[in-house]
């Protein structure tokens, strides 16, 4: 598969969830190895799909493409169905080096768009050289691996609102790339970027808004203007301007990252779907009611499409729409579509997650403006038994 970095974490993060083992060579940096890849395989005797993930940082000479080569039929005899994940600048010299690694590949799918065009301007981790005065090779691999799982750990704390569990383990990630890819890198963007998030969560609103403008200055330098990374920088910061009240800016913002996303990802990309719903919800803090609810409707149509009824996404559409719907005094429609964000956080995250909780208070809210007489608990039961 031919796909930009961004794209590699998405299609990741799918397959991630279903029977399919992940080498990441983020996690474990270094040059091209089969023996290396062999190990990890055999650890993992149920795996029949392997997904190579970020493959073009393994391509670091010629000398890796030389043993890719050499190794192809060494490969198939592990009896695994790999995937190889690269961008197109690893491509390139894929196809410039390893000839036999081509013949070995039953299937080459290319994704295109994602800003594939600011390409050039975004170094890889490879050409960026780490700090070898304080690091020697291996502890820069040791390095970048303790950082991916401090990330990964953290992202897991954070989904069950322990937030700062997850801020320790995001400044201790933070500070392990600082020393080895400096303090303007992509990667440093993106986990500052991971940190205001978590700021904002805790209401230190003022902090999450100059760590944001940080991750979008670094960003604009070495990605350009238009990319889905700016836009989603964008979004970033209008969330906290509108925690702020400051609504007209926010939707400065948020119209700036819609014009990014419809350009570069097209109308009915996922991400264009949270630019809508973004954009929805600051015109319904400024009352435009009539607007809110067609961009609501809009992004619901493409989660649904193409996330499915069941995600986590959708249920955000869902429960957006539920709101409005509520304060229009549409109580029978609102709660139709509060139950649906409520059973979907609930399956996902647990009834314990402050998320499920909030909507499962205004489902209680709705329901009693809808039925003042009758019994929520009663129809929620019934509700939960409907499939």
């Amino acid at each position: 598969m031919v796909a930009d970095e961004r794209v590699q974490k998405e299609i990741v993060d799918v397959y991630r969830r279903g029977r399919v083992e992940i080498y990441d060579y983020r996690r474990y940096p270094g040059a091209y190895s089969f023996l290396e890849l062999q190990k990890w395989a055999a650890g993992r005797p149920e795996a029949q799909v392997i997904m190579v993930a970020n493959f073009h940082l393994a391509l670091q000479d010629e000398e890796s493409l030389k043993r890719l080569n050499f190794s192809r039929d060494m490969l198939e005899s592990l009896g695994k169905n790999f995937i190889f994940l690269v961008t197109p600048y690893g491509d390139d010299r894929l196809a410039a080096g390893a000839y036999d690694f081509y013949s070995f590949v039953k299937l080459r799918v290319i994704f295109q768009k994602y800003g594939c065009e600011q390409e050039n301007k975004s170094p890889l981790v490879q050409d960026e050289p780490l700090r070898e005065s304080t690091w020697n090779t291996e502890d820069a691999r040791e390095g970048l691996s303790v950082a991916y799982d401090l990330t990964e750990q953290a992202k897991e704390e954070y989904d069950k609102a322990r937030y700062y569990e997850s801020e320790k383990l995001l400044l201790k990630a933070l500070g392990i790339k600082k020393a080895l890819l400096g303090p303007e890198h992509l990667e440093i963007a993106e986990i500052t970027c991971e940190l205001a998030v978590i700021y904002c969560s805790l209401g230190k609103y003022r902090k999450a808004e100059e760590l944001l403008e940080k991750s979008l200055q670094i960003r604009k330098k070495i990605l350009g203007e238009e990319h889905p990374d700016i836009a989603a920088g964008y979004s970033d910061l209008a969330v906290v301007y509108v925690k702020e009240g400051r609504y007209k800016d926010a939707e400065e913002l948020y119209e700036r990252s819609l014009r990014i996303s419809e350009k570069v990802l097209g109308e009915e990309h996922p991400n264009t779907a949270i630019s809508y719903n973004n954009l929805a919800g600051v015109y319904e803090s400024q009352g435009k009611y009539q607007k809110a609810e067609e961009l609501y409707e809009r992004s619901l149509r493409i989660r649904e499409k193409v996330l499915g009824e069941e995600h986590p996404d959708t249920a955000v559409s869902y429960y957006n729409l539920a709101l409005l719907y509520a304060d229009r005094g549409e109580y029978k429609k609102a709660l139709g579509y509060c139950f649906k964000a409520f059973r979907i956080y609930e399956l996902r995250f647990g009834a314990g997650h402050p998320h499920t909780q909030d909507i499962f208070s205004n489902l209680q809210i709705i329901y009693s403006k809808w039925d003042s007489e009758g019994s929520f608990i009663h129809w929620l039961e019934e509700k939960m038994k409907q499939k």
